[in-house]
């Protein structure tokens, strides 16, 4: 729910998304495709392999743990259910994995900027251009978080 909570507002379908899903990012053509805070790409993990897998997932879980009182709990619903569930959730897996090898090896710079939470201009105007607009033009803040204060043992106040 955290995920779905913080990155909603940012995944729903904007100008650009179509084109960049026919072209496949440009990866065919070598010559990357303009996109938003998260490329169609990423918006199509978000809804299939967060949302609506993640869904699945619970759900099939709850009737697993008998926790639904409107439903039969004999044999068959449950080998069912846990089939459901076991695909979901593999499916999730590999969702997972092809995104975090994406986001690690397959584009350079990607890790980075997960690793330190920011990216300078030339990455992001060259990996996420609309999105760089938007930043140049004011319409979304650069920084959406403030910077965390740390005060340790010897009482020194530092920005991380």
């Amino acid at each position: 729910m955290v995920i779905v909570v913080t990155f909603i507002r940012d995944n729903f379908p904007q100008k650009g998304d179509l084109r960049w899903l026919l072209r496949m990012g440009g990866m065919l053509s070598g010559r990357e495709m303009p996109s938003h805070r998260f490329n169609a790409m990423e918006k199509v993990i978000f809804w299939f392999g967060t949302l609506l897998l993640g869904v699945i997932v619970v759900g099939s879980g709850l009737v697993m743990d008998k926790l639904v009182p409107s439903i039969a709990y004999d044999r068959q619903t449950m080998q069912v259910t846990n089939m459901i569930h076991a695909t979901a959730a593999a499916l999730m897996l590999v969702v997972l994995f092809v995104h975090m090898y994406v986001g690690t090896v397959g584009f350079r710079g990607a890790y980075t900027a997960m690793r330190h939470g920011y990216v300078n201009d030339a990455w992001a105007q060259e990996h996420h251009a609309y999105w760089y607009e938007d930043i140049k033009s004011g319409k979304v803040p650069a920084q959406r978080s403030k910077p965390l204060v740390v005060v340790d043992d010897t009482q020194s106040v530092r920005t991380v």
